[in-house]
C-alpha cells in the first residue's frame, strides 16, 4: 500500500511502499518485472483519525541522484540506499529533536536533491525544520526552524541570481536560500486543518500557489536592497486546488479544483482568467502530467 509514485532509473523501477508495519523499497527490472532487490525497516505509525481511509502510506515520492535512492517515510524517517544493490548508506530519524516527527496526516513532502544536498522538512505540527542534508553522509548542512511542515513538496527557483527553496509550510509560503537556509521571504498561507498540500509552480517570473478554499494566485518574488518580497500579480477566486498540483502547457495552467466534487479547469497563466471548466464529480484528486503537450491524469 501507499501513495508514493514509482520512479524509473537506468532501466529499473523503484517502488516505495508499506508491508504491515514496515516501509519497504523494491527495485524491479523494468523490462521483465523481476524484483532485483528489496529492503525494509520498521516504521510503526499511528494514523490521524481523519485520514484512516488514506492508509499508512508512505506518501512521499523518492528521488534518485548519482545512483543513490532517497526516501522520506510517512513517520519522518529519511533513508539513503545504493540504487544498484540496495545497500543502506545512511538513515536519519528525528524523535530526539522533535516530539512529533510528521505533520498531522503524515509526511507527503517529496524530497529533492540540489547541489549535493537533500531537501526535507522534518518534524511535526507547530515545530519542525526545513533542512538540507549532505547526500553522501546525511549530515545537516543547514536548518530553518521557522514553522512546522506542510504537505506540499518543494521546488528550487533562481531569482535575481539567488537559488531559493520555495514551498508551503504549515502556516506559510516561504523562500529560503539554498546555500544556507536563510529565510528570504514568507507570507501567511493557512488552510483548514493545516492542509497546505499544493506544490508551487514556476511560470516565467512568477510563482503560482493554491490551497483548499484559497483560490489560485501568482506572486512575483523580487529583491529591493537587502529585502525580499513576494507581491501578488493575480488572484483567481473561482478555482482552488486541494490535493492536486497544477501543470503548465505554454501559457495555460491546467488543474483539478476541489469545487463541485472535482472539476478540471484551464486558466490563463498570465492573468489568472478562467478559460474553461469541466463538469463536476471528476474525482477527489488527480496527478496531472504534461508529456509533449498531451495531458495525462
Amino acid at each position: 500500500m501507499g501513495h508514493a509514485s514509482p520512479i524509473v532509473y537506468d532501466g529499473k523501477v523503484f517502488v516505495f511502499t508499506r508491508k504491515d508495519e514496515q516501509e519497504a523499497v523494491y527495485c524491479v527490472n523494468a523490462a521483465e518485472g523481476k524484483i532485483l532487490w528489496q529492503k525494509s525497516y520498521p516504521a510503526p505509525y499511528e494514523m490521524n483519525f481523519a485520514a484512516i481511509a488514506h492508509g499508512k502510506g508512505p506518501k512521499a515520492t523518492p528521488v534518485i541522484n548519482n545512483s543513490k535512492l532517497f526516501t522520506f517515510g510517512i513517520s519522518g524517517i529519511v533513508s539513503c540506499f545504493d540504487a544498484v544493490n540496495g545497500e543502506l548508506k545512511w538513515r536519519k530519524e528525528f524523535s530526539k529533536k522533535f516530539a512529533k516527527t510528521s505533520p498531522a496526516f503524515g509526511v507527503s513532502f517529496s524530497p529533492l536533491v540540489e547541489e549535493n544536498m537533500l531537501i526535507v522538512h522534518v518534524g511535526g505540527s507547530n515545530k519542525g525544520a526545513l533542512m538540507a542534508l549532505d547526500v553522501a553522509t546525511g549530515e545537516t548542512k543547514w536548518s530553518w526552524e521557522g514553522d512546522g511542515p506542510g504537505h506540499a513538496s518543494p521546488i528550487v527557483v533562481e531569482v535575481e541570481g539567488v537559488k531559493q527553496v520555495i514551498t508551503q509550510t504549515q502556516n506559510y509560503c516561504v523562500g529560503v536560500a539554498l546555500t544556507d537556509g536563510k529565510l528570504l521571504w514568507q507570507m501567511p498561507f493557512t488552510t483548514d486543518y493545516d492542509q497546505n498540500i499544493v506544490t508551487p509552480l514556476v511560470y516565467k517570473d512568477t510563482i503560482i500557489f493554491s490551497g483548499l478554499d484559497k483560490g489560485t494566485s501568482a506572486f512575483r518574488v523580487s529583491k529591493s536592497g537587502n529585502a525580499w518580497r513576494a507581491e501578488q500579480v493575480w488572484h483567481n477566486t473561482e478555482m482552488s486546488m486541494y490535493m492536486s498540483s497544477p501543470v503548465l502547457v505554454d501559457d495555460l495552467l491546467y488543474g483539478l479544483s476541489d469545487k463541485r466534487r472535482g472539476q478540471y479547469f484551464c486558466l490563463e497563466a498570465t492573468t489568472g482568467k478562467t478559460l474553461w471548466t469541466s463538469e463536476g464529480r471528476q474525482g477527489e484528486n488527480a496527478a496531472l502530467l504534461n508529456v509533449n503537450g498531451v495531458l495525462f491524469e
